[in-house]
């Protein structure tokens, strides 16, 4: 069920900036406390933390190329498809797969991002942040099995360590304010280590 690399109601509807923040994530030995409501879920593999609603649930999957992390609203069933939820795709040593740089990569994939048949970009932002590179994009995708979804969108290069990282939150656009409010505060406070 590895997400495809190449996957945020309306105009009134501001993209928030990622905080990708560089802190290192919590620990057993360092604890951080998690906003109300959340509980923060480690990736060890990538040293890294996101914030979980407590209801939701988490899978992580590796592949050859990539490590990749789910927090959804559905239950996570094989071959199927979440409606609401935020992944992490994390790819180290980038330049080695695709030939170019993480920074170069990452601004290439936003660059494609939200522009394809039935796809409507809604906002984009870049900024960094440390060795961190962020390219955001937000769009909308027609149609789907739910009707229509937004997708927030975050590629992000760690210039210093050739890793790049893929964050995507997306629900269906007739549940996106609500779920947003989720959203926005993962995204938000996302911790990755800037060493990995």
């Amino acid at each position: 069920m590895l997400r495809s690399l190449a996957l945020a109601v309306g105009s009134l509807l501001l993209m928030r900036p990622a905080a990708a923040q560089t802190l290192p994530p919590p620990t057993a030995g360092r604890s951080v406390a998690a906003p109300v409501g959340y509980n923060w879920q480690l990736l060890p593999e990538v040293n890294a933390a996101v914030l979980k609603p407590f209801t939701w649930n988490y899978k992580a999957e590796a592949s050859r190329d990539a490590q990749a992390y789910f927090v959804t609203r559905e239950r996570i069933v094989p071959g199927k498809q979440f409606k609401t939820g935020l992944s992490l795709n994390v790819v180290q040593r980038i330049s080695a797969k695709s030939k170019q740089p993480a920074d170069a990569y990452a601004r290439a994939f936003a660059a494609r991002s939200g522009r394809g048949a039935g796809q409507q970009v809604l906002g984009q932002e870049t900024k960094a942040q440390g060795p961190l590179r962020l390219y955001g994009v937000r769009y909308r995708l027609s149609s789907g099995p739910d009707g229509p979804k937004i997708i927030q969108q975050w590629a992000i290069a760690n210039t210093a360590t050739d890793t790049f990282y893929l964050l995507l939150f997306e629900s269906p656009e007739k549940d996106w304010p609500l779920a947003w409010k989720f959203g926005e505060e993962m995204i938000k406070q996302i911790r990755l280590d800037a060493k990995v």
